[in-house]
């Protein structure tokens, strides 16, 4: 990922989406704790080694724990049990897709992603897709995925960011800034997400000269989430460029203290 990318979009607001079909089996795991979700399913298999969809839950918990050849073993078991619903194995196709733009595989990552598009038409497997594209520094293809998207789903924010990443790394900050409005609007009620729209708005404000929208943005991040160090180190970046040293080394502290 290129500089502008490392400073622009610094909070992971763009994870790989999922298919809801994960959530179909019963579990009594807590929605995050994807290592009781690998025994849950281990245990399952064990009683039915049939259970194809377990393989998928378990492909989905291992990818989530970062055991991404764990993950491409268990989807494409799953793949291989062809479905007979179109949409369920293009969900297999791409949870292994997933698995492998992680591994940094992304021409394989494609194929992927290209099957579960040809099975079904789906917005996540289009923001998916041109998250690979944008991973190989293919733009022009990554935007036409996510332009895509917007036209299936306007309501849907994750494209929007994801075009403004590209348009950031292009330095085309007022067209960032333009998704990035509609990201806000979109995630009015999701905090972290919301609070993420600001901070990277505002880091494209500052790319403009704009300090004062700039700082309002960055405000409203921290007011919303003030667990995330980078948001403390952005203002004060800030700061410094409006010569208040104290306040700039006051958020430096912060952050600090919260990366210990």
């Amino acid at each position: 990922m290129n500089t502008i990318i490392k400073s622009i979009f610094v909070v992971a607001a763009i994870t790989i989406a999922m298919s809801s079909f994960v959530l179909a089996q019963q579990s009594n795991c807590a929605a995050a704790d994807y290592d009781c979700k690998v025994r849950e399913n281990t245990a399952r298999l064990a009683q039915n080694p049939r259970d194809f969809e377990s393989y998928y839950n378990r492909g989905y918990a291992y990818h989530q724990l970062g055991k991404e050849n764990d993950a491409i073993a268990d989807f494409t078991t799953y793949i291989d049990s062809k479905p007979s619903n179109p949409e369920y194995l293009a969900d297999g196709y791409d949870g292994r897709a997933n698995a492998k733009k992680a591994l940094a595989r992304y021409q394989d990552a494609l194929a992927d992603y290209n099957a579960a598009l040809k099975l079904f038409t789906s917005t996540i497997y289009l923001n998916n897709r041109g998250n690979c594209y944008f991973s190989m520094a293919q733009y022009a293809n990554a935007l036409a995925d996510y332009d895509r998207a917007i036209s299936i789903d306007p309501k849907d924010a994750e494209p929007y960011y994801n075009r403004a990443k590209v348009y950031s790394t292009q330095k085309l900050y007022k067209k960032a800034i333009a998704d990035l409005n509609i990201y806000v609007e979109l995630n009015k009620t999701n905090i972290p997400f919301l609070a993420d729209g600001y901070q990277n708005r505002s880091l494209a404000y500052s790319n403009l000269g704009d300090t004062a929208q700039a700082l309002k943005d960055i405000n409203a991040a921290i007011d919303l989430d003030p667990t995330v160090a980078s948001r403390f180190r952005n203002r004060a970046a800030l700061y410094r460029k409006l010569g208040k040293a104290g306040l700039a080394a006051a958020d430096e502290k912060t952050a600090a203290d919260l990366d210990n």
